[in-house]
């Protein structure tokens, strides 16, 4: 019972670790990996991992604070993983078509992979990968 508190705060929760396969690549390329989940320390379940292929760039823009912004390329969403165990290891193949237009990595345009697992009632662990368009 203890362990499932932890877990749901984010202490020996569910770690995600998205591996990509070809960080390289030229728009209108494939991008393969696969989404390696590793159990805590209790039982959780999951209701989706979510890959999401984001163009982050730099833009000054009056109605922002922000100059860094981000523009959704891509999702793809995986919903029928069911409970990991404590422990567990699942891993996740995926593939996602980037399109032609996709733009090239520069100093104030890169591509980012973030791979986000939605747990309930609980942190939901995230990771990041760096994908260069040339």
């Amino acid at each position: 019972m203890f362990n499932k508190f932890l877990s749901s705060i984010g202490i020996g929760h569910v770690k995600v670790d998205t591996i990509v396969h070809t960080t390289e690549i030229s728009s209108g390329d494939l991008i393969k990996g696969e989404v390696v989940l590793k159990g805590g320390m209790a039982d959780q379940p999951i209701n989706e991992v979510r890959l999401l292929l984001l163009h982050k760039y730099e833009e000054d823009k009056k109605d922002s604070d922000f100059s860094y912004h981000e523009k959704e390329m891509d999702t793809i969403a995986f919903d029928k993983i069911g409970t990991i165990l404590a422990g567990e290891e699942k891993r996740i193949s995926f593939e996602l078509l980037t399109k032609s237009s996709h733009p090239r990595t520069t100093d104030t345009d890169q591509t980012i992979l973030r791979t986000t697992v939605d747990i309930p009632q609980a942190v939901d662990p995230t990771d990041e990968d760096s994908i260069f368009v040339r």
